[in-house]
């Protein structure tokens, strides 16, 4: 069972009018075990609604399932659910059928020591140990196509003219294509990063080499993303950060009543 250090959350209009990006939990929780942080599509109508729809819904979905039944399809399963509702809500606010979001999830495996997570368009998730990147998403993103066929460097990529654009968003009229990644090596103080494109201005290898080092708290780390951001980034900046506090082993008896439930007895 992994437990965490209490998370730590940025949630900023930043360069923007109003803030299209949506977290959840909307306030720190440490033993909350579904944390989302998404980004609704700057030039759609409606970012703002996709984003906090998916923020509610995917959560609704997680209280529904026995945690006997969440497997490796959870994801797939529950975005499927979200799109769903999505779909239902455009046809009843017809003026929101342009919406959509980018989708960033991290799961805490019940009676596990795993952590699931999926992610669609440009936001990211990030495994930190002590300053080393260990994981890091790719983008579903115009320029991370153009890095991948090697028509231009990680180094361009930051200051192309169309960085900004995702190949895949959430948006309820058709089915998102969701990437997942399952961590199995975890260890006490690794790091969990979830954010929007917005943190991502300011924040590279060298701030994430220097900040999260394996003695940093969430809420130091925070204040450094906090500081950097303002005033400089031109977008929203949203994340969540997670620091993990103990692995705990499951008693004999425990692991016992988990395989008989699983098994229906």
């Amino acid at each position: 069972m992994i437990k965490l250090f209490k998370p730590a959350i940025l949630h900023e209009v930043g360069g923007r009018e109003h803030n299209e990006d949506a977290v959840y939990p909307s306030k720190p929780q440490e033993n909350n075990k579904i944390f989302l942080v998404c980004d609704g599509v700057g030039g759609q109508k409606k970012g703002e609604v996709a984003s906090s729809l998916i923020c509610k819904y995917f959560p609704d979905y997680f209280k529904q399932k026995d945690a006997a039944h969440i497997g490796n399809d959870f994801l797939e399963e529950g975005l499927r659910y979200v799109e769903g509702l999505l779909h239902t809500y455009i046809n009843e606010y017809p003026e929101c059928s342009g919406m959509a979001s980018t989708l960033t999830i991290l799961l805490l495996l019940p009676d596990s020591n795993k952590v699931v997570f999926g992610w669609v368009g440009d936001s990211r998730i990030y495994h930190i140990r002590d300053g080393a990147v260990l994981y890091q998403t790719k983008d579903h993103s115009e320029v991370q196509s153009l890095i991948d066929m090697g028509e231009i460097s990680q180094e361009e990529a930051a200051s192309h003219p169309r960085k900004n654009v995702i190949t895949r968003a959430v948006n309820g009229r058709r089915e998102a294509r969701l990437d997942q990644k399952i961590i199995e090596t975890i260890e006490p103080n690794d790091f969990f990063l979830l954010c929007t494109d917005g943190i991502l201005e300011h924040l590279g290898a060298k701030e994430i080499k220097d900040w999260f080092k394996e003695s940093a708290t969430p809420e130091a780390i925070k204040t450094l993303v906090y500081e950097n951001a303002k005033g400089r980034t031109k977008d929203n900046f949203s994340m969540y950060l997670l620091k993990v506090k103990e692995i705990q082993t499951l008693g004999y008896k425990h692991k016992l009543q988990s395989v008989l439930k699983k098994l229906g007895i």
